[in-house]
Parts: structure tokens; C-alpha cells; sequence
């Protein structure tokens, strides 16, 4: 006796020989988690044109914590601003500068150094940060006149971002 398999698509439940059936793999689903694999015809989804490229995007909105993410044709993508390519290139290269060493401390015999080490937040890398304590004219002077940049790394370390609508934050940094 044998026993005899017959695949059928998933999309119109047409029956195919095992060499007649692609897979449709759905990597990113808003309501699924992925990957889903489905048996499909070829003819069922159609040419995919392989020239096409994509890029995923994230648009987080002032005063929101997550953002809508999308996906977007690469040439779409490219018309948000007149040269794109090398905006992308310069925030790339300003992104992937090594962070400064930190500073070696001496260490006691028991391994540690005795203090913790004080955050200057008149400085590029900690203005804006939250923190206890009086915020100086030096870091409102900071934040002020650095907002994006200063909101970029905040965002980028998962922290929230300096509003100037808040009138808590307008009055925190005299925005």
C-alpha cells in the first residue's frame, strides 16, 4: 500500500505537484509574529521584480516614546531630500564615532575605585540627561542651542526626549 500527499495553495487551495508549490515567507506581520511560511503557486503572487529595494523606517513623533514603523521603496525613500544618499552617509559617520575612552581610575585592593565617577552634564554627551540636582546655565545653554542633536542621543539611549512644548521642559532648560 502507498499513501499518496496532495499540496495544495494556502491562497486558493488549488492541488499542485511538490514541484509546481513555492513558499511565501512573511517575515514581518503587525498582528503575527513571523517568519510564516505558506504554500503558494507561483502564478498566485505574481513577478516580483528583483530590482526593487526597500528600506524599513521609524517615525517617532515629538513627545512620543515609539514610532510608526514602515517600509518604504528605496526610491521613495531617496525624494524625502534633494541628496539623501549623503545625508545618510554623513549620519552614519557622525554615529559611529568611538565613544571616548573612559577614564582609568586606581582601584583599591579591594577592586574598587572608592568614589563613583561624577557626570558633567555642561557637556555635549550627558546635557539634557535626566538627573537629580540644579540644571546649570551651562547645560540649558547646552540644550538650547544643540536640541536635535541632544534629542537624537537621548532617543538613540532609549531615554526620553526634551520637549519645548512641555511647559515643564520650557521652564527646565528656557526653551
Amino acid at each position: 500500500m502507498a499513501i499518496k500527499q496532495i499540496r495544495v495553495s494556502d491562497l486558493s487551495g488549488k492541488q499542485a505537484d511538490d514541484d509546481q508549490v513555492a513558499q511565501l515567507v512573511i517575515h514581518e506581520h503587525p498582528q503575527y509574529q513571523g517568519p510564516i511560511t505558506l504554500d503558494v503557486l507561483p502564478e498566485e503572487i505574481g513577478e516580483l521584480r528583483e530590482s526593487d529595494s526597500y528600506v524599513s523606517i521609524e517615525v517617532i513623533q515629538p513627545g512620543d516614546r515609539t514610532g510608526q514603523k514602515a517600509l518604504i521603496s528605496l526610491e521613495r525613500f531617496n525624494k524625502l531630500a534633494p541628496d539623501m544618499p549623503t545625508i545618510v552617509m554623513n549620519a552614519v559617520a557622525s554615529q559611529a564615532s568611538p565613544p571616548s575612552p573612559a577614564p582609568q581610575r586606581r582601584r583599591r585592593r579591594d577592586g574598587t575605585s572608592g568614589q563613583r565617577g561624577k557626570v558633567s552634564y555642561a557637556t555635549l554627551e550627558h546635557a539634557g540627561e535626566p538627573h537629580r540636582g540644579r540644571i546649570t546655565e551651562a547645560e540649558k545653554e547646552l540644550v538650547r542651542d544643540n536640541l536635535e542633536k541632544i534629542n537624537t542621543r537621548l532617543r538613540q539611549a532609549g531615554l526620553r526626549d526634551i520637549d519645548p512644548s512641555d511647559p515643564t521642559m520650557r521652564e527646565r532648560y528656557g526653551l
